[in-house]
């Protein structure tokens, strides 16, 4: 048995120590959220006017055309997307790319440059590509299950001190649905 409770704390030490960091990225992003920072918090946006005909399709062609002649960094992602507000973007959540019409034969060249802050908020919101929703979801599993394996180990270990545990645990719960209820 006392094998066993090792290895129970062994996985329990090291799968904490192994997500701390996505812990971290998570506290720190949903805290400063919260506070009323956003995704676009040390946002570097430059703008640019293109005059040209581009055939209706071939706006990344030119967009891609544009940021080469102008010596303009060019996006890691190369994909289109649809962008909401017209037009369509190219590159990923750190650094992006987008074109939209602005008159006949007029463009508008938006490049914009999250901040580190910018980023982690991004991937708590889970803006970002998938590599880090995975990483995500098993910090999410792993945080469920440290829960729990935490709670079994404080109520064998510390018999005497139950009732003290198991109201304070109970007051959580209350607190918690009290306040998430009346802020509904």
């Amino acid at each position: 048995m006392i094998r066993k409770n090792k290895i129970f704390r062994q996985i329990h030490i090291y799968l904490s120590l192994f997500f701390l960091p996505c812990a971290l990225i998570f506290a720190i992003s949903g805290i400063t959220y919260i506070l009323g920072f956003n995704q676009n918090v040390g946002l570097k946006v430059q703008t640019y006017k293109l005059n040209q005909y581009i055939q209706k399709g071939k706006e990344r062609e030119a967009l891609i055309e544009y940021l080469i002649e102008n010596k303009l960094k060019l996006p890691s992602n190369i994909e289109p997307i649809k962008s909401k507000n017209k037009g369509i973007t190219i590159g990923t959540v750190h650094y992006s790319a987008n074109i939209a019409p602005i008159n006949e034969n007029e463009y508008l060249i938006t490049l914009n440059t999250r901040s580190l802050l910018g980023d982690m908020i991004m991937l708590h919101k889970d803006k970002g590509l998938w590599y880090f929703s995975i990483l995500s979801v098993g910090f999410g599993v792993t945080l469920f299950l440290l829960y729990i394996s935490g709670l079994i180990i404080t109520f064998f270990a510390n018999k005497k001190d139950r009732k003290r545990q198991l109201f304070v645990l109970s007051l959580g719960f209350l607190i918690t649905f009290i306040l998430a209820y009346m802020s509904l």
